[in-house]
């Protein structure tokens, strides 16, 4: 009696074998887990996915509906077999009208009728402006560039020229000293700094001021091309020397007989 009596031990055999066994790791791993709870995931989205909302259930329907043919049971169909229709042929008196019927328009948005077609409208007329604007800003850059290309090229013309000018001049100092000139027939004809050591009696500051007040005369009334031109001119009938030749002829026929001509270009 006294044994019946006694409670079971809690650390005997018996109470641990009527206890679940839910220690982590021994039956249930995080690899097992992971699938498990793959698989709850992969259920819930088949069962939504069985679930049509009712826009798509519509869609299909009218895709279906549109393309099944009508068939003889439909009483307006059977009224135009009666009348001699046959499938495929037009409609009307004189068979000019519809061979297939009317087609559907779904309207998806809100807005009443006749506004897509102001909006196509408003389309056209925006592509018209901004293709008027593309092609004006195509020639005004075409004009820019066409405008700096010729900066360059009269800045380029312009540098050639003074050089020219500056040799021709050089060459027409030695020239005329050769023949014993004291000055220029021209104050252009000669360099600045040596009219400067032509006019040595003078004071020098007075010699300079001078000199100056030719050039600037000389520039008012003739530019750089001017001047090469003249002076260039000058050489050839005089010296009969052509500047971009580099070369003293023996006359007139020599000089037009081999040289190219009197200016640049025709020497390049």
């Amino acid at each position: 009696m006294a044994g019946e009596c006694e409670e079971d031990d809690y650390m005997s055999d018996a109470i641990l074998q009527q206890c679940e066994d839910k220690r982590p790791g021994l039956v249930f791993s995080s690899k097992i887990a992971k699938q498990f709870e793959q698989e709850k995931k992969q259920k819930v989205s088949n069962e939504k996915s069985k679930v049509k909302s009712k826009k798509q259930v519509e869609e299909e329907k009218r895709t279906e509906g549109l393309s099944t043919a009508i068939s003889n049971e439909n009483k307006g169909f059977a009224l135009l077999q009666k009348m001699g229709y046959k499938p495929g042929m037009v409609i009307g008196k004189h068979g000019t009208g519809r061979a297939e019927p009317v087609p559907i328009e779904i309207k998806s948005n809100r807005c009443g009728l006749g506004t897509e077609a102001e909006a196509k409208r408003r389309r056209e007329e925006m592509q018209a402006m901004r293709a008027k604007m593309a092609t004006k800003r195509q020639r005004l850059e075409a004009n820019q560039k066409h405008t700096f290309l010729q900066r360059l090229n009269e800045k380029f013309t312009s540098k050639n020229v003074e050089k020219d000018l500056k040799t021709s001049q050089a060459a027409c100092y030695q020239l005329d000293i050769e023949c014993g000139y004291d000055k220029p027939v021209e104050s252009f004809h000669w360099p600045s700094h040596c009219l400067l050591e032509k006019k040595q009696g003078v004071n020098d500051e007075d010699t300079e001021e001078e000199v100056v007040e030719e050039e600037d005369e000389d520039q008012c009334l003739l530019s750089e091309e001017e001047k090469l031109e003249t002076l260039t001119k000058y050489l050839r009938t005089t010296y009969f020397y052509c500047n971009w030749c580099g070369t003293k002829y023996k006359d007139l026929e020599d000089l037009n007989t081999n040289c190219p001509g009197d200016t640049a270009d025709v020497h390049e």
